[in-house]
C-alpha cells in the first residue's frame, strides 16, 4: 500500500485497512528514533501513541499536502512531540538541592553579640582620648571624610596626619589592652579568739619586726 491522496482519503474514513497499515509500518520506525534519544519505555509509547494522535487530526484537518511524503510527515511529528515531551519534564524536574533549607548567611547570633560588646568597648575607650585624638578617628572612621582634607583643615600634610592617627591609634591600642584592675575580695571581720595556729604564726615576724622598729 503507497501513501498517495487515495490512501489519505481512506485514512480520513477511518478504513481499518489503511489506520492499520499507517500505525504497523511507521510504528517500528518511530520506536527506534525514539529509543536514539529516551530511555524510558512507557515515555516512548506515550510519544508514539500521542504522534500518531496528531496525524490523524492533521489528515482530518487537510493539513498533509504531500501524500506522497507521509512517512517523512509523521516522523517531523513525532520528532516535535518528542521535544515537547523533553521540555516538560526538564520545567518540572526540581533544581538541585531544592528540597534542602537555605543556607543562612547571618552571622550566628553569639558573634552578634561579642562583636557589639567589642564595638562598645572600642569606642568607650574611645571617649576616653583627648579631643584631638578622637576628633581624628571619628571623622576617619565614622564620618570617612577625606584624608587630605582633614590635612588641610589642621594646616598639616597627610603624611603629618597619617603620623597623628598612628599615634592615637597606638594610644587607643594601649588602652584596650590594659589590664582592668583586679577586685580585691571582701575580708570577713575576724573574731578575737578564733586566730588558727597558721595566722599566730603570720603575725609573728610582723610583731617582731615592730617591737625592732620600735
Amino acid at each position: 500500500m503507497n501513501f498517495d491522496a487515495s490512501f489519505l482519503t481512506r485514512l480520513k474514513q477511518r478504513d481499518p485497512a489503511a489506520c492499520t497499515y499507517l500505525v504497523s509500518s511507521l510504528t517500528p520506525v518511530l520506536e527506534a528514533r525514539l529509543r536514539y534519544k529516551l530511555r524510558d519505555h512507557s515515555a516512548i509509547e506515550d510519544i508514539r501513541n500521542e504522534t500518531f494522535y496528531r496525524v490523524f487530526c492533521m489528515v482530518d484537518g487537510g493539513r498533509v499536502r504531500e501524500p506522497e511524503q507521509l512517512g517523512s510527515f509523521v516522523r517531523g511529528v513525532c520528532d516535535r512531540v518528542a521535544q515537547e515531551s523533553r521540555r516538560k519534564a526538564h520545567a518540572t524536574e526540581p533544581f538541585p538541592g531544592a528540597g534542602m533549607e537555605p543556607t543562612d548567611c547571618q552571622p550566628h547570633l553569639d558573634k552578634l553579640l561579642v562583636d557589639k560588646e567589642r564595638s562598645a568597648l572600642v569606642w568607650r575607650e574611645v571617649m576616653k582620648l583627648s579631643e584631638a585624638d578622637r576628633r581624628l578617628i571619628v571623622e576617619l572612621y565614622c564620618q570617612e571624610r577625606d584624608r587630605r582634607e582633614m590635612a588641610r583643615e589642621r594646616g598639616i600634610s597627610p603624611t603629618g596626619l597619617n603620623v597623628r592617627l598612628c599615634r592615637a591609634l597606638k594610644r587607643l591600642r594601649m588602652d584596650l589592652l590594659q589590664p582592668e584592675p583586679a577586685v580585691q575580695p571582701a575580708c570577713r571581720p575576724r573574731s578575737s579568739g578564733a586566730r588558727s595556729a597558721l595566722e599566730t604564726h603570720a603575725y609573728r615576724p610582723a610583731n617582731r619586726w615592730a617591737t625592732m622598729a620600735a
